[in-house]
């Protein structure tokens, strides 16, 4: 399989495969998440389930294109809780592969995915979260964790979070992923927050924990993603300028990157929800259209 470095490139594969995933939204309402939902399905990605009330749905062109219609099932469920609840219960079931957050609070569906019974989150998994960027003249993907869900990961989280990158990489088609521990310096101190994880990090991979991956940190971003000012540094790093999988120190510097990136650079992202046991799109309401479809397509090459 040749590596998926765009998102172009993403939709074309999921198309090719001719393998549509179901798809089950809670309270599905919104025109940001039809929007994005309604491009998943014409992409020929999904077949999707909005669940919700079908009184409230602001996208009436759903309904008005003959050859979507056979890949878009409403399920009338009036009360965002119930609504929640039932999409969940969905995936759960088996009845549908991935699901997606519409006009509900982030922390009514998470409530949901955590439930221990009725919920999608393994006993012993870390629940964090992990997205794709493509940005304007960087070379490919770039994978990072955790903008959203853990503030101040622990150890064992973060080895979580760099397993489940991973992974995801390659299910992109990287077989030699290619991982960069972030923090504001390369001198390795552990009098510096965040420190002293990374460099018992670095011991582990040595040791073989992470299996054939390349891994190096900490590094700053410019010699994980820039190899010409990283050069000028003049520390010898085996990612340099190539990195696939930036993890950073806490949410927060993750969270500022990419919003930094998108804001000037015009970076697009795709992330989902990981250690859950199917992919689950959480994106916040201010993302665009564009990113929640390319969200979607995320959860798909990974359901």
């Amino acid at each position: 399989m040749q590596p998926i470095s765009s998102f172009n490139d993403l939709t074309s594969h999921l198309a090719e495969a001719n393998c549509r995933k179901k798809l089950a939204v809670a309270n599905a309402i919104d025109s940001h998440t039809l929007e994005a939902v309604l491009m998943a399905v014409e992409a020929g990605i999904v077949e999707a389930y909005l669940v919700g009330d079908v009184a409230a749905i602001e996208s009436p062109e759903l309904f008005e294109k003959p050859s979507i219609l056979p890949f878009i099932h409403i399920v009338d469920k009036p009360e965002v809780q119930e609504a929640t609840l039932e999409a969940v219960r969905m995936v759960k079931e088996g009845e549908a592969d991935i699901l997606m957050k519409g006009l509900v609070n982030t922390d009514v569906i998470l409530r949901a995915i955590l439930d221990k019974e009725k919920g999608l989150l393994p006993s012993g998994n870390v629940l964090t979260y992990n997205a794709a960027l493509e940005i304007p003249g960087y070379h490919k993907l770039l994978f990072f964790s955790d903008p959203a869900v853990i503030p101040y990961p622990t150890l064992e989280q973060r080895k979580a979070m760099i397993k489940y990158a991973i992974n995801t990489c390659r299910k992109f088609g990287f077989t030699h992923p290619k991982v960069a521990l972030i923090h504001a310096t390369e001198k390795p101190s552990p009098k510096i927050m965040f420190m002293q994880d990374y460099l018992d990090i670095m011991q582990m991979w040595r040791m073989g924990e992470f299996g054939d991956v390349i891994m190096d940190g900490p590094l700053d971003i410019f010699l994980a993603l820039d190899n010409e000012r990283g050069s000028i540094k003049n520390v010898p790093t085996p990612v340099l300028g190539d990195a696939d999988v930036l993890i950073f120190p806490d949410f927060a510097a993750a969270n500022v990157f990419y919003k930094g990136v998108a804001l000037f650079a015009g970076a697009q992202m795709g992330g989902i929800l990981q250690g859950t046991s199917k992919p689950c799109v959480l994106t916040s309401r201010s993302e665009s259209s564009l990113s929640k479809f390319y969200s979607i397509a995320v959860a798909c090459i990974l359901a």
